[in-house]
């Protein structure tokens, strides 16, 4: 009865009010302490009345896992006694008694009330009480099932035969003009016009040219090969600017016109293919490949070594991919482009020159003593600025020049190589 009042909200429950008429009935009230938690504990409440407790789903879950727990903890771990008799031990699983045991038994003034066995699942019935005596252990005839959750939500309707999702809203086209440059052997040069929506194109320049070669103008010629910046295929010139249209990104603003056009002062073979033929010559004339004295001693007997140090001084000399990039937008390679060497193939000579492996460097250098091949270039820097490699081959000639004048000298290398090859024939 303390525990009804101290939460009347357990009198809208329909088993609250069949416990409290049994209270009622057999004069098992408890008289009011003054301390709060006793009033809350099992002495308070007859053994009958703990068995109907501990049998009532419907209670909520902070009063019924609130009273067992306190008479659990007073009775059957405690071991507590009660007035007029002495509790016995038991298993309690989640506030009341194990499957297949027996509840405890509490002796009162009202007489012995024993509870009855308890159910598989967990709560234990209810015995129906009798004045001044035991119950008969069968359950309460007033307990209503515990409701079963509420079922999962239906799916949602399959959409009708013949009715498919409503289609994603177009992008509005965002058209950009290419400027191509245009010649096939017997027709005047000209420039076409074509129309791209950038919506469904790449981002890059050349993502444009596949595309209209594909879809609008399969004659369009041009070189490619890697798409990675590697290989240097498609170098041409892009808005004024030798680069490679692989990693050249289209201009987002629609009403900008891209200009292609091939690599610049450089006979053409078709439309943005350009003659490379001189260019190719000019570097095989420098001998890119290492030299050694006695090559044939030497040759597959062991490897040539090299350290850390004499290896960095290639870094900046050995990424060149010769797109000719650089060569083609030299004012001095314009005007003397049979005789001047360029600056693409000027930094090619200093990478082999300044190798510590090679040994071949006067020989380099004397083929470079020439008012030509080398002094034409002026530092004008339009290499190191349009190399899309990011080098920097005007800094390559005037190291060549120093070493040609004597202000600088190649290095011995830290690694003899020649000392691998001692007693081998």
């Amino acid at each position: 009865m303390n525990l009804l009042r101290r939460q009347p909200r357990l009198l809208s429950k329909r088993s609250t009010w069949l416990l409290r008429d049994y209270l009622v009935a057999n004069g098992d009230v408890s008289k009011p302490v003054s301390n709060p938690a006793a009033s809350m504990s099992s002495l308070s409440i007859s053994g009958p009345a703990l068995a109907a407790a501990a049998s009532v789903s419907a209670v909520s879950a902070v009063s019924a896992v609130s009273l067992v727990s306190r008479c659990t903890h007073s009775s059957f771990q405690g071991g507590g006694q009660g007035t007029g008799g002495r509790a016995r031990r038991g298993s309690v699983t989640g506030g009341a008694a194990a499957a297949g045991g027996n509840a405890a038994r509490r002796q009162y003034s009202g007489g012995p009330a024993p509870a009855g066995s308890a159910k598989p699942g967990g709560a234990a019935a209810a015995g129906s009480a009798k004045p001044g005596g035991a119950s008969t252990g069968k359950p309460a005839s007033g307990n209503a099932p515990a409701a079963p959750p509420p079922p999962p939500p239906p799916p949602p309707p399959p959409p009708a035969a013949g009715k498919s999702a409503p289609p994603m809203k177009a992008k509005k086209p965002r058209m950009k003009t290419f400027e191509i440059y245009r010649w096939k052997p017997g027709d005047q040069p000209q420039t076409q016009t074509y129309s791209v929506d950038l919506e469904q194109c790449g981002a890059m320049v050349l993502d444009a040219l596949i595309k209209i070669k594909t879809e609008l103008d399969p004659t369009l010629t041009f070189r490619r090969s890697c798409r990675e910046g590697i290989c240097g295929s498609c170098a041409m010139n892009i808005n004024g600017t030798n680069t490679l249209a692989c990693v050249s990104s289209i201009d987002q603003n629609e009403s900008k016109c891209c200009r292609i056009y091939p690599l610049p002062h450089l006979y053409v073979v078709r439309d943005l293919v350009p003659d490379m033929s001189q260019f190719y010559d000019q570097y095989r004339s420098i001998q890119p490949w290492l030299q050694r004295k006695d090559l044939k001693r030497e040759a597959g007997s062991a490897q040539y070594l090299q350290s850390v140090d004499d290896r960095l001084v290639l870094d900046g000399l050995y990424e060149c991919i010769l797109c000719a990039c650089c060569q083609t937008a030299c004012p001095s390679y314009w005007w003397n482009s049979n005789k001047y060497l360029g600056p693409a193939v000027l930094m090619q000579a200093y990478r082999w020159v300044i190798d510590s492996r090679d040994e071949a460097t006067e020989q380099r250098l004397d083929f470079l003593k020439d008012p030509w091949k080398l002094y034409r270039c002026h530092s004008i820097m339009n290499c190191t600025n349009t190399c899309p490699k990011h080098l920097n081959p005007a800094r390559a000639i005037i190291q060549l020049k120093q070493l040609l004048v004597g202000l600088k000298k190649k290095g011995k290398p830290q690694i003899k190589t020649d000392a691998l090859f001692a007693g081998k024939a």
